[in-house]
């Protein structure tokens, strides 16, 4: 049983972890429909040092602050550890990818969702990828996560696409990206990465008919 949930952020976030306001905001609401029931808490931290796991309770990081998992944590905030890896899959890499996938890692197996894509400056979802397209993304995605030996959570695949995948870096938690799935998919990204901390079945990701979408390019 959860006896309470600690959400766990940054003070002073990286480009692509949530602020303390916009997780008061945007996240703690949707963890409250949740989990009804479990206090919630919300930890800003400084250093890494202060991160303390909760007995009873599920940590809910969104900080490489707070690592769930250590050694995965640790190969995914070693950017270049983990493209030199990827190299050498014969994947080209570079920075500042304007997509992402992400990826539902639960006890079942993997859910792939939709791709993200930063348009005119907002993240946007979703963005149409052809089939090829998404084969591509799903098979590096699965050899990253295999490679990790990664645990239940939500993964955030960040790359270019340049005639084939470009790997940038993978995030082990929420980014802001997936604030664009706040009441558009169902479950968003954020209660999505809830179900999976607490071992809830994940079985499916919905997104209404959106009409016309921008295409992964």
């Amino acid at each position: 049983m959860i006896n309470q949930i600690r959400v766990w952020c940054a003070a002073e976030p990286s480009s692509q972890e949530l602020s303390a306001k916009q997780v008061n905001d945007q996240v703690v609401p949707l963890l409250q429909k949740a989990h009804p029931n479990a206090p919630i808490a919300v930890q800003v931290l400084k250093e890494a040092s202060a991160y303390l796991p909760t007995p009873n309770g599920l940590d809910y990081s969104l900080t490489f602050l707070a690592a769930r998992s250590p050694s995965v944590w640790q190969q995914c905030q070693d950017v270049a550890g983990l493209r030199d890896q990827v190299a050498q899959w014969g994947i080209p890499v570079a920075a500042d990818g304007n997509y992402q996938l992400p990826l539902a890692q639960t006890a079942k197996g993997t859910l792939f969702g939709e791709v993200l894509g930063l348009v005119a400056r907002r993240w946007q979802l979703p963005i149409h990828g052809s089939d090829r397209q998404r084969q591509e993304l799903y098979r590096l995605g699965r050899r990253l996560l295999d490679h990790l030996e990664a645990p239940p959570g939500c993964y955030f695949l960040q790359f270019r696409w340049q005639q084939g995948v470009v790997f940038d870096r993978l995030w082990p938690f929420p980014t802001v990206a997936a604030l664009a799935s706040i009441g558009v998919q169902t479950p968003d990204w954020f209660t999505a990465y809830y179900q999976c901390l607490a071992g809830e079945p994940l079985r499916d990701l919905r997104l209404p008919d959106l009409g016309a979408v921008p295409r992964l390019e």
